[in-house]
């Protein structure tokens, strides 16, 4: 692709079912060594004085040999009863440090200290995104395997279903998977990478759907 040294920006509305709820906006920034993803997601319409909501994402590290090499990830997620911070440092796709707010009262299951060649959930969708088939990912309360089912596809178009899997909760002694599947669309030009033109995504049984603005 021609992915590299590339300023990718798009908006685009956050709807449940045909009821828009928000906003997101997602920049990607990458070249030769280094990139940054940045994404912020904020309520709007009817539902946000019901539901109110805001969060961004982001994250940046080194591209070797071609390939996303994550140093940090922050996440900050606020809605009117709940306040969420993340904090994930990586070194050689090992993570070397996890800070969360509020502070778990449970003790890790999983010793994410050890575990290698994981990803946080930005770099792991760029990931697929460009052709990887399997990415393995960790965001500060679950490790899972995002894993491409079924690409459909022709030369301009190409629509990929992506399945959660391996997952293994990280501060619960549970097996709950509230990310079922994720579903994309991606335009072409002249075989260039672009991004998505809508994304779906099942998520404790709704259907949020990313439509590009």
């Amino acid at each position: 692709t021609t992915l590299f040294a590339s300023d990718f920006k798009e908006a685009y509305i956050v709807e449940i079912g045909k009821i828009d709820i928000g906003r997101l906006l997602w920049d990607v920034k990458i070249s030769n060594d280094s990139y940054k993803i940045l994404i912020k997601l904020k309520s709007k319409g009817l539902l946000s004085k019901l539901y109110k909501f805001e969060g961004s994402y982001e994250t940046n590290g080194g591209v070797v040999n071609g390939s996303l090499m994550p140093l940090k990830y922050k996440q900050f997620w606020l809605t009117k009863n709940k306040r969420r911070e993340v904090e994930i440092t990586f070194n050689n796709r090992s993570i070397t440090g996890l800070e969360i707010f509020p502070q778990e009262k449970e003790h890790a299951r999983v010793e994410y200290d050890e575990i290698e060649n994981y990803f946080d959930p930005l770099s792991s969708f760029l990931n697929i995104l460009t052709g990887r088939g399997k990415s393995k990912t960790i965001d500060g309360r679950r490790i899972y395997s995002m894993v491409v089912e079924k690409q459909n596809g022709h030369e301009t178009r190409e629509t990929k279903k992506i399945l959660i899997e391996d997952y293994v909760n990280i501060w619960a002694d549970h097996k709950r998977n509230d990310l079922e599947h994720i579903e994309i669309k991606q335009e072409y030009g002249d075989g260039a990478f672009s991004m998505p033109e809508a994304i779906k995504i099942k998520f404790k049984g709704l259907l949020y759907k990313l439509r590009k603005i």
